[in-house]
């Protein structure tokens, strides 16, 4: 059987009769069941569904069981040894060597239900399995191996040994791999999957280097692709026994395109067109692969600046972690940096300005005064280059963390000390401009008599100007609404155009936001609950959406996705779904008041339709400004978010080596014809699709088709609601034909799926 859907339907088809029963009522994870549907004969999946003992114990054994992708990409990894002999020095039921034919097998399993279940299920006259601990039993192996396979357990301590005289590491999944892979014959090869924690142990490299051990290639597999079981990102590790310059690296996908890329590029040790797609790097200086993404991403960065490159050490008198439990009791050096170890916070120039209670969680960097400028360096490191930086320097599992040893390695981008202080005192007049714009407003409201004055000190501001600037960088399906406000003098078209806007506005955030939660299924059905409201009042509210019910999905999603973006854990599983967006564009679509601004707007209306009749021109004009009062709000709060994504409409594309190169319009600004740019991506895109594209970032996420791009017209229509079978979809600014009418389609329906209540499953 190899549809994952019909697996999937079987599996919760059996599980459900049987949750009456206590051994079955907790049962959560099915992918171990899910792996043996899709990859096994239908006959061996029909025993198991049928025996409630197998199930039981398929429930009871704790084992990492990755995507179905992982274990192809091992299988794909294994014709390149074509291994007559294979090892697995800690057998799991979720063990590769249980669904793919390595050779003649030797493996140990140290848990007995694992054990049975196993000989059970994957009874092979080729696989000798021994009860026992590997790292114990393997000592007494004399035989080498073509091919070493094992998912290792993480986080687990066992008691000291020496491997060859050398003292083994202290966690299990290290000694495990050290010791199996000198059991490798000469053109073997070991591969393993192993915690992050494995790529910053010092001690580990250390060991692997002194035992002529090489660590051939690292394949990255991003975080959340062990969910439910666990968040954490991992590698397959490869080991081998001949020495090469360098260690291949990537990140592997669920995109098979990108995964038969790699493995191309891995075998003829080839750079990639992408750096997922292949690169080589030092083993020992390794530590993440985000970690080099970000520094990568950095790299592009300052390339716009033209800066120079000057290490930290360079610059820097001293580099200390601060010791003091209270920010009062540091020792203020002038002219010092305070940055951050852990976390977003900003780095500062004064003890007295650190966010975090505890400045052992901070550096204390004192620069050399005839070098850098402590204002400057510390907005430098909290910049879009500065973060990137920061992040490139971060390792760690659950919390990741910037060591000393990193941060002096690292390269500053800095002008001469001149130009330095220079850009510190235009700073500073702009923050004055802004405070004495604060003190403006405040006086407005304590004296209005006193408007003359204030409208005459604030006559060279052009606001109008920079308000026609700020739409101009807004995706087009909500700058084009926001143009028709600007362009008309008519303040009743005005409150329209407004109205039309915030509603549009909501729509738009809530299809950004489900369009990149939905890029992992799994995760999505797991935490749909979160914004699918199950009330019965609520049931197919789509067919016949309104502002309000937009605002409340918006407000539902946005505080998910903050509490999923707060969660160290967690972080960058979701920046990737949404395919790795600036903190900006982030902060925009978790910003509280964003949702506050679209509710107070709705009620609003509520109130202003609710008085009925035809309002006067005096009262369109209060509207206009009470509108634009919260327009304003708005724009504070999306601020730059949008300044390096764009939705894009992809034309005509090449794919070559794992890289497709597209033709795309970019969707900006109010007015058209748009801008066309060349997009390189690791996926395919669909020129009937709208995509949202990142600057510097090669994985679009496709957008849910709550919006419709017509090409021909160059116009945007917004879904609003299902009548009749047929879609009614509207266009705020395209007056020619500013309604369509048209059957559901398929796609459309697929999105309605994900916006169902959920299924009630007993657990």
């Amino acid at each position: 059987m190899t549809n994952t859907k019909d697996v999937e339907q079987r599996i919760w088809a059996t599980l459900n009769k049987l949750r009456s029963e206590m051994e079955f009522s907790r049962f959560h994870n099915t992918k171990l069941l899910e792996i043996i549907g899709i990859t096994q004969e239908q006959e061996k999946f029909d025993r198991i569904l049928n025996d409630k003992e197998l199930i039981s114990l398929a429930s009871s054994i704790e084992s990492f069981t990755p995507p179905l992708y992982i274990y192809n990409f091992i299988n794909a990894l294994s014709k390149f040894v074509n291994p007559k002999t294979h090892f697995d020095p800690w057998l799991t039921p979720s063990s590769p060597s249980n669904f793919f034919d390595f050779g003649i097998t030797t493996a140990y399993c140290c848990n007995q239900k694992a054990f049975e279940f196993i000989n059970t299920i994957f009874a092979n006259p080729e696989t000798k399995i021994y009860l026992g601990d590997g790292s114990k039993e393997m000592e007494e192996l004399k035989t080498n191996f073509d091919f070493i396979t094992s998912f290792p357990p993480w986080m687990m301590r066992r008691e000291a040994i020496k491997i060859n005289g050398l003292q083994a590491p202290s966690d299990l999944a290290s000694t495990l791999i050290v010791q199996s892979s000198l059991l490798l014959n000469e053109n073997g090869k070991a591969i393993f999957l192993m915690p992050p924690s494995f790529l910053f142990n010092e001690k580990v490299k250390e060991i692997i280097n002194k035992l002529g051990l090489f660590v051939d290639a690292v394949f990255s597999i991003p975080t959340g692709a062990f969910l439910p079981q666990t968040n954490i990102a991992s590698n397959l590790v490869i080991v081998t026994k001949k020495q090469k310059e360098k260690t291949f690296i990537a990140e592997l996908s669920n995109d098979e395109n990108t995964n038969k890329a790699i493995i191309e590029n891995y075998k003829n040790r080839k750079e990639g067109k992408a750096i997922q797609l292949g690169s080589f790097i030092e083993f020992n200086e390794f530590k993440s692969f985000n970690g080099l993404l970000s520094l990568n991403e950095m790299q592009e960065l300052v390339k716009r600046i033209g800066y120079p490159p000057i290490g930290l050490t360079d610059v820097a008198v001293i580099v200390n972690l601060l010791k003091a439990k209270d920010p009062d009791e540091v020792s203020h050096l002038s002219n010092s940096v305070y940055l951050p170890k852990i976390g977003n916070s900003l780095a500062v120039t004064i003890p007295a300005e650190m966010t975090m209670k505890n400045p052992k969680n901070y550096f204390q960097i004192q620069l050399d005064e005839t070098k850098a400028n402590s204002t400057f360096v510390a907005n430098y490191f909290n910049s879009v280059i500065g973060r990137k930086l920061r992040e490139s320097l971060e390792v760690g599992a659950t919390i990741p963390s910037i060591s000393k040893a990193q941060l002096q390695t690292c390269d500053l981008y800095l002008p001469e000390l001149k130009t330095q202080v220079a850009i510190v005192e235009i700073d500073s007049k702009i923050e004055q401009f802004n405070l004495r714009l604060e003190e403006l407003k405040r006086n407005l409201w304590k004296q209005p008599k006193s408007f003359h004055s204030i409208a005459k000190e604030l006559k060279n501001i052009n606001q109008e100007e920079k308000l026609e600037h700020w739409i101009d960088k807004l995706p087009f399906p909500i700058s084009s609404i926001l143009w028709r406000y600007y362009a008309t003098k008519e303040n009743s078209k005005k409150v329209e155009h407004l109205f039309h806007f915030f509603e549009a506005l909501s729509e738009f955030f809530a299809m950004l936001m489900l369009s990149a939660l939905v890029q992992d299924q799994e995760f999505y059905k797991k935490e749909r609950h979160n914004w699918i409201d199950n009330d019965e009042k609520f049931k197919e509210w789509y067919f016949k959406a309104t502002f309000g019910s937009w605002n409340i999905l918006t407000s539902r999603l946005s505080k998910s996705v903050r509490r999923f973006y707060s969660d160290a854990e967690r972080k960058e599983f979701c920046k990737a779904l949404f395919g790795n967006p600036t903190e900006a564009f982030m902060k925009m679509l978790t910003e509280k008041g964003i949702i506050n601004t679209l509710l107070t707007v709705a009620e609003l209306r509520n109130k202003w339709k609710g008085h009925g009749g035809i309002s006067n021109e005096g009262e369109n004009k209060q509207r206009v400004a009470t509108l634009e009062q919260q327009l304003n709000e708005l724009r504070k709060f999306i601020a730059d978010g949008f300044e390096e994504t764009k939705i894009i409409s992809a034309k005509q594309g090449e794919l070559e080596e794992g890289i497709w190169t597209f033709t795309a319009k970019e969707l900006v600004g109010a007015k058209s014809p748009f801008k066309e740019a060349e997009i390189k991506s690791l996926i395919g895109l669909d020129k009937k699709k709208l995509y949202l594209s990142h600057t510097n970032q090669n994985k679009p996420v496709e957008l849910l088709p709550f919006i419709k791009f017509i090409e021909l017209s160059e116009a945007v229509y917004f879904y609003t609601s299902i009548e009749s079978k047929n879609v009614r979809w509207v266009s705020y600014h395209f007056d020619k034909d500013p309604e369509l009418n048209q059957p559901a389609d398929n796609e459309l329906y697929k999105v309605f799926d994900f916006l169902k209540q959920s299924e009630k499953r007993n657990s």
